[in-house]
């Protein structure tokens, strides 16, 4: 019997795995190698590099923000960084035994033990880890909450943009992301991503998609957890997820050591949950606001631009509601949003 049956050795799967290598585990794997496919836009601020060995393609120095024909940038040095997402994956893999092309099929939850069935055949394990991503086959032991999905599609592109700014596009959310003076991630997050991505006439190098996940999850019950995008441990309104991911599986593979694992769900809720709350809030917003009303929010942060720079953080979307709440001004328009939730 294993102490860990661990499902997806995706980034998250991979970082917890290390965390808890000194245990009898088993990690499967659905795919024939690790880092392919891609899924991930690849940008990640600064804070992630507690976790992980700072390796990067291309420092950013800000972003363009563009509505309709206008934009305005904002900068800061370093704020964040692009990824080598293969690289990245294969890195966090090493030395780690992995069962490939193994899918996992369901789990029956005895007295002292998890029965687990994959294609491959039956295992035994006192726990049973989804790290299976936004389509999580694990998640639904764990919650039967109905999950809201964002529809996404990047492709990356020879296209010439200028190395160390990235581009964002207010509606649909859309980017332009650099790994460097000739090549670029340009993506979209909307309700038919396929229609509203506009990819500029250069050579196609892949395309990527997929849904991602967004809410706050129960993600412990049973000895059966969930970690990253299987745990709806994104950013509503950018949907990214790669750092609360990691942090997340940091948290776990410590409590799992303290022996302390029960406490997973409220811990990691107590360090980020409240951003998530109001990333669903700011989502919802945006999802409602109409073309005049966007406009205004434009205009406004086009204003505010050198607070914006001196205050926001890259990983606490919070911070940019704070400064919209701080000013009267947008408080209508807030409140028009707000009152009907």
């Amino acid at each position: 019997m294993y102490d860990l049956f661990i499902v997806g050795a995706g980034p998250v799967g991979c970082y917890f795995t290390q965390k808890i290598s000194e245990f009898n585990y088993k990690l499967i794997e659905e795919h024939s190698e690790i880092g392919k496919p891609v899924q991930c836009a690849g940008l990640v601020g600064e804070k992630i590099f507690k976790y992980v060995k700072k390796e990067y393609l291309n420092k950013i120095d800000g972003a363009y923000i563009h509505y309709r024909k206008d934009y305005f940038p904002l900068r800061r040095k370093n704020v964040a960084y692009v990824l080598d997402r293969e690289k990245f994956d294969k890195d966090l893999a090493t030395d780690l035994e992995i069962s490939f092309k193994e899918r996992f099929i369901d789990a029956r939850i005895k007295k002292d033990r998890i029965e687990i069935r994959t294609n491959r055949g039956l295992y035994y394990s006192k726990y049973l880890v989804g790290c299976d991503g936004a389509c999580s086959m694990v998640r639904k032991y764990v919650t039967e909450k109905k999950i809201k999905y964002l529809k996404s599609i990047q492709y990356t592109v020879e296209f010439k943009h200028e190395e160390n700014m990235v581009s964002f596009f207010l509606k649909p959310f859309s980017w332009i992301i650099p790994e460097n003076r000739k090549i670029c991630r340009i993506g979209v997050i909307s309700d038919n991503p396929l229609r509203d991505l506009h990819v500029p006439e250069g050579r196609i190098i892949s395309r990527t998609g997929g849904l991602i996940p967004v809410g706050l999850l129960k993600t412990f019950r049973d000895n059966i957890f969930l970690i990253g995008d299987a745990a709806s441990q994104t950013k509503p309104l950018t949907g990214g997820g790669l750092y609360y991911g990691i942090k997340a599986a940091d948290i776990a593979g410590d409590l799992f050591l303290e022996d302390k694992i029960y406490k997973y769900d409220s811990e990691w809720k107590k360090l980020f949950g409240n951003q998530i709350k109001i990333g669903m809030m700011a989502r919802k917003i945006y999802e409602r606001m109409n073309e005049t009303d966007m406009e205004k929010f434009y205009n406004f942060i086009k204003k505010n631009r050198k607070k914006i720079e001196e205050s926001c953080d890259f990983d606490k979307h919070s911070s940019l509601f704070k400064i919209l709440l701080s000013s009267p001004e947008t408080w209508p328009l807030i409140l028009k949003y707000i009152l009907p939730f």
